[in-house]
């Protein structure tokens, strides 16, 4: 990975809305090229996505991951009205962002090199990995409740009219921030084995770990280890990882002195270019500038 080049990058929102269904509507998409998030505001419903089904209400927070197939089912009696935002993880910088979601078979979107879901992980990392699962949260409270306000503000933005380059890459920022805490389990129900996992990634995070490494640690099959990430957290087991990893280098750069490639080394990047990429492409920034004017002590 040390001899690629990606080119600079970072999340973007590319749209937003607000769509009321009627009694028994069904709407299916058979590929999304986002992250989408989906809130209903008032009456209910069924969401289906990657085999598994959801049933909402207007306390529910639905984030379904890159490249999602998506099947809505309004209730019968009580029809919901949903928000939604889409979310590229990765646009090139060089390349203006289209307020426009990839799904129709034949956009040239729906493919486009210049929208990537996770442009970091290579075919090597990627092995025995399975696609990120939706993840069911609470729209109530914590980051969920954050992103249902940044996604309502989003979409009201959108209604307005067309926004900014800068704009739709701000609030990328901000949602993918959000979507990173609100993708920690909560503490009820969480299996003992995966909790043993995540404490091992926790206390190891200055290791290039792999999916076998935590597996062994929960005394487990990298198929249960993958499962149980995928069920609970939404995400596969390195992107889990990973994500830990850059939100504790993001926490040593407020916190301490402590330079750019001694952050990297200290959660696990041996190459501190790779590493300013992947923390750019959660964070939006490089990790030089992301605390550099804050005063510290």
């Amino acid at each position: 990975m040390a001899g690629d080049s990606v080119p600079e990058g970072g999340p973007a929102i590319v749209g937003a809305n607000w769509y009321r269904f009627v009694a028994g509507e069904q709407i299916r998409h058979a590929e999304v090229a986002s992250v989408a998030f989906i809130w209903p505001l008032t009456g209910s419903g069924q969401i289906t996505s990657r085999g598994q089904r959801f049933q909402l209400d207007s306390t529910c927070l639905l984030r379904l991951p890159w490249r999602h197939d998506v099947e809505y089912v309004a209730d019968e009696r009580s029809p919901f009205k949903v928000g939604t935002i889409h979310l590229v993880p990765w646009h090139r910088y060089d390349v203006p962002v289209s307020q426009q979601v990839a799904h129709r078979p034949g956009d040239p979107l729906l493919h486009a090199d210049w929208r990537r879901g996770d442009p970091l992980l290579n075919a090597q990392r990627r092995r025995g990995e399975q696609a990120e699962q939706p993840q069911l949260l609470s729209g109530l409270n914590g980051s969920g409740r954050h992103i249902v306000t940044l996604g309502s503000y989003a979409v009201e933005r959108f209604l307005e009219g067309a926004l900014s380059d800068g704009a739709l890459r701000a609030l990328g920022v901000l949602l993918a921030e959000a979507s990173a805490y609100a993708s920690t389990p909560q503490d009820a129900g969480v299996p003992a084995v995966l909790e043993v996992m995540m404490e091992y990634v926790r206390v190891h995070l200055d290791r290039a770990l792999t999916v076998d490494d935590i597996a062994r640690a929960g005394d487990c099959s990298t198929t249960t280890a993958q499962r149980l990430f995928a069920r609970y957290t939404g995400q596969s087991v390195l992107a889990w990882t990973r994500r830990r990893q850059i939100e504790e280098a993001a926490l040593l750069l407020r916190t301490t002195g402590m330079r750019v490639n001694e952050v990297a080394k200290h959660v696990g990047f041996a190459d501190p270019l790779y590493f300013s990429r992947a923390f750019r492409t959660v964070f939006g920034v490089p990790p030089s500038r992301y605390a550099a004017a804050q005063l510290r002590p």
